[in-house]
C-alpha cells in the first residue's frame, strides 16, 4: 500500500471538519433585533397608526425565521434586516401620529384659554381686538 493511500483515511476527517466549520451560522442577532423592534413598535401604538407597516414587518420576520430553518441563511439575514427596517418605520409613523394628536390637543387647549380670556368678569364675551 502506498503512503498516499495510508494517509488519505487520516486526512478525510480533517477535511470534513474544516468544511463543516465554515458553515454560516443562523442569523440569531438579526432575528432578535427584528423581533425586538417589532415589540417596541407595538408598544408605541404602531398597531393603531401604522398597522400595514407593522404587519409587513411581522410577515418578513416570519419569512426570515422560515428561511433560517430551511438553512437559507443569507435570505434569512436579508428578510430580518427588512423586518427591522419596517418595524422602525412603523414606530416612526406611530410617533408622528401621536405628535400630531398632541399638537391638535394643544391647539384646542390654547383656543379654550383664548375664549376664557376674552370673557369679561360678568360672563359676557368682550371683543379681544
Amino acid at each position: 500500500m502506498s503512503v498516499r493511500l495510508r494517509i488519505l483515511p487520516l486526512l478525510l476527517p480533517l477535511v470534513v471538519a474544516v468544511g463543516c466549520g465554515s458553515t454560516p451560522e443562523r442569523p440569531v442577532e438579526e432575528l432578535t433585533r427584528a423581533r425586538t423592534l417589532i415589540e417596541q413598535a407595538e408598544k408605541t401604538g404602531a398597531q393603531q397608526h401604522a398597522a400595514a407597516q407593522l404587519e409587513r414587518a411581522r410577515s418578513k420576520l416570519n419569512a426570515a425565521e422560515a428561511a433560517a430553518s430551511d438553512r437559507k441563511l443569507e435570505s434569512a439575514r436579508q428578510l430580518a434586516a427588512e423586518a427591522a427596517l419596517d418595524a422602525e418605520y412603523a414606530s416612526a409613523l406611530a410617533a408622528a401620529a401621536e405628535s400630531r394628536n398632541a399638537a391638535e390637543e394643544l391647539e384646542k387647549s390654547v383656543e379654550a384659554l383664548r375664549q376664557e380670556a376674552a370673557r369679561s368678569p360678568d360672563g359676557s364675551v368682550r371683543n379681544p381686538g
